[in-house]
């Protein structure tokens, strides 16, 4: 491209943002190190239609999709027999009524038309295809009709939310771009008359309606780019997708941290798919701009924190979600990935779709009717599955290290990548720096998925609705996370957009560990280890320092269980149910304060939309302004008891011990580098790891160590301190 015509649409994007009200976010928008993608908007030289989502050309090959697998036979029968090819047009609502008779007639009217429009490419009889020509002309000739102008996008949760018109405008553009061979010069000047006004609409008013780059900006500002490219040769088109790539990427710089993770959650990430997935495939196939390669990481992120059963976790305001990855494999033929040696990504992101369970979402659908993307009204989520999906892609499970730790601040602890496996173990360790907007009170916290049971878990999002007091009283609030509090106070950021201090990740095929580390807003700061000892069980190791003395809390939820135990033990035993296997949870749970105590308490969880219950969990308390606080929690199948566990305090030093059959480990826990002596163990570590098999050490880690002894006998000594594990 000529430096000339470069420097011309650099004006185009500043003089559209200024002409359409843009406002400059906070300074700490920018100040997080996100992604973002080129800002400057490429249109092709002829409007051509169709070339959303394929040509002409390509028509019959999408056609034969159909036959190729089960999946994609599936898929076309969900999308021919669906609801919006055959429901009659709805009577156009007025402005005083119901909002949700308001939002269902955009929402539906703009299904049923791109729908309608897609089918016609699918028909070689002339009859239907005539049908559905008249069918999507009908439909776009009553786009926006009713009282969507009249309507104030930013009324909390109003029937014309700007989320909303987003995916309206998406499902339009694609209904137009499907039809548009077929119509007469009149009807597609009064259908295009129609759609420019929205594209305008949302164009001048998109800052206006919200000054900060959550979803509500990124949006609507995705659906505007698919529509302008849609109507490409408009005089305005070049504008309306310079605002809305500046607009996305304020949304991706922000909550999206540079290795793919979305800060506020799962399920807005889900929410935010609807909308970013659709406009990536509209722009690369209509100007052959691949954003795709930039997304990259978003897309690995979504294998690498999936659990076991494929669900992303319900931390920050989610639900647990699939990773619905298959829907971009395609656009990652040739890409390779870290999560594998040699094959591409697409195969991997197939795998992590074939290999997730869709039982818990299936039955949420059945008895509510609603699809797991937040947007059952407005997003065609069956169709643009079979749009994207590509039945040549074979699945390929990662080969990669299964243990991933990923500098933006989360870390998943595996053991295996498999599927379905009762012996895969996996745990989150959670320490993103916090967003201004759906972010809970979780730093540093963990959830734990084991013999295929969600076990040491999250509390979740909410019961039903974002909206719902409930939600900022119990669920955001740190007692509703595995975290430690200080005087009531969870962990915060380091400074805002700084993510808290990742260190010592070690991983290998018989220890994993990191520590992490976050100040407390009153002063203090918590340092958090997770160990995973021969990666069949975890310990978590907490130090807990202050100024003056306080109050500090470990709390520890299990999830969806009844518990047991007393004194340091507790046991959480889980049903076959909807979220996994019959199994247990043994936890021991030992503090140096003088005053520890372990208290049962009882709180609610969701996993699911309005699937919420009350269930027990524990606060281990104690006073002082140096702590420390040391957890063993072992996942065991049904039926079976845990290890004999059992503990030695001096001081503010913790030495536990875990006996298993001929294996015994042995840990010390120290806030300080002072030495610890016990029947076995003699370090100056602040944290240590002894294991015997059959009465003789084989293993050992130690953390900021200069010298380890086992029984007298040197394991390591070093002239300075030193983190390492090692095998004898």
């Amino acid at each position: 491209m000529s430096t000339l015509k470069t420097l011309f649409i650099a004006a185009l994007i500043f003089a559209a943002s200024n002409a359409y009200g843009q406002q400059k976010s906070s300074p700490n928008y920018e100040s997080y190190s996100g992604f973002t993608c080129d800002p400057v908007p490429k249109l092709p030289a002829n409007e051509t239609h169709p070339s959303l989502w394929f040509t002409a050309d390509q028509a019959a090959a999408m056609r034969a999709k159909k036959d190729q697998d089960k999946q994609a036979a599936k898929l076309w029968k969900q999308v021919s027999e669906s609801q919006f090819l055959t429901m009659d047009l709805l009577p156009e609502p007025s402005a005083s009524d119901d909002k949700k008779v308001i939002h269902q007639y955009y929402g539906y009217m703009a299904q049923a038309a791109k729908y309608s429009g897609f089918m016609i490419w699918m028909t070689e009889d002339d009859d239907k295809k005539q049908k559905l020509i008249d069918r999507t002309t009908a439909l776009l000739e009553r786009a926006y009709d009713g009282p969507v102008y009249e309507l104030d996008p930013k009324q909390k949760s109003g029937p014309t939310d700007e989320i909303y018109l987003g995916s309206w405008l998406q499902n339009y553009g694609a209904a137009y771009d499907f039809v548009q061979p077929f119509l007469a010069e009149e009807k597609d000047k009064a259908i295009r008359a129609r759609l420019v006004k929205q594209c305008d609409y949302l164009a001048k008013n998109i800052y206006k309606w919200t000054s900060r780059p959550h979803n509500h900006l990124s949006k609507p500002a995705w659906g505007l780019g698919s529509c302008a490219l849609a109507l490409s040769e408009e005089k305005d088109a070049i504008s309306w997708l310079g605002v809305a790539l500046t607009a996305a990427n304020e949304n991706t710089k922000y909550f999206f941290s540079g290795d793919g993770i979305y800060r506020e959650g799962s399920h807005y990430l889900g929410f935010s798919w609807t909308n970013f997935l659709p406009f990536m495939v509209n722009y690369k196939n209509v100007s052959g701009v691949n954003q795709f390669e930039d997304y990259k990481p978003v897309m690995e992120w979504g294998v690498a924190v999936r659990n076991s059963k494929g669900w992303l976790p319900n931390i920050e305001d989610s639900f647990i979600r699939p990773f619905p990855g298959h829907m971009a494999a395609y656009m990652y033929k040739d890409t390779k990935t870290s999560l594998h040696s040699s094959a591409p990504l697409s195969e991997v992101l197939m795998w992590a779709w074939n290999t997730t369970e869709m039982k818990p979402f299936e039955e949420y659908t059945e008895r509510t009717t609603y699809n797991w993307t937040g947007a059952t009204w407005d997003y065609t989520l069956p169709l643009d599955e079979y749009l994207t999906y590509d039945p040549s892609i074979k699945s390929t499970i990662p080969d990669s290290s299964p243990t991933v730790f990923l500098d933006g601040g989360q870390s998943m602890f595996r053991n295996t990548w498999k599927s379905g496996d009762a012996s895969g173990r996996y745990l989150l360790f959670q320490g993103v720096a916090e967003a201004d907007n759906h972010e809970h009170y979780e730093h540093l916290s963990f959830i734990i998925s084991a013999e295929n049971q969600m076990m040491a878990s999250d509390g979740g999002y909410t019961r039903k609705g974002y909206g719902e007091k409930f939600r900022t009283e119990w669920y955001k609030q740190a007692i509703a996370h595995n975290v430690v509090t200080f005087n009531g106070e969870a962990p915060v950021d380091p400074a805002e957009n700084v993510t808290p201090v990742s260190r010592y990740r070690i991983d290998t095929d018989f220890f994993d560990f990191e520590e992490k580390e976050a100040p407390y807003p009153g002063g203090g700061k918590l340092r958090r280890a997770i160990a995973f000892p021969g990666e069949t069980y975890f310990v978590v190791a907490d130090i807990v320092s202050a100024p003056n003395s306080g109050q500090a809390v470990a709390i520890l939820h299990g999830g969806r269980a009844p518990m047991s135990g007393e004194g340091n033990y507790r046991v959480w035993n889980y049903e076959d149910d909807t979220y996994g296997a019959a199994a247990h949870l043994h936890a021991w749970t030992f503090g140096s304060a003088a005053d520890f105590k372990i208290e049962n308490a009882q709180g609610e969880v969701t996993y699911l939309k309005g699937d919420y219950a009350v269930f027990p969990y524990t606060k281990a308390i104690g006073n002082g302004d140096e702590q420390v606080i040391l957890q063993v929690l072992v996942p065991c199948g049904a039926g079976k008891g845990g290890p004999r566990v059992s503990s030695v305090k001096n001081g503010n030093q913790i030495v536990v011990t875990v006996e298993d059959q001929n294996i015994t480990d042995t840990f010390v826990l120290q806030p300080s580098n002072v030495t610890a002596k016990s029947d076995l163990v003699e370090t100056d570590a602040s944290f240590a790891w002894i294991r015997q098999e059959v009465g003789k050490v084989s293993k050992y880690f130690v953390r900021e160590a200069t010298m380890l002894k086992a029984n007298g006998t040197v394991l390591m000594q070093s002239d300075k301190p030193k983190t390492e594990a090692k095998e004898r």
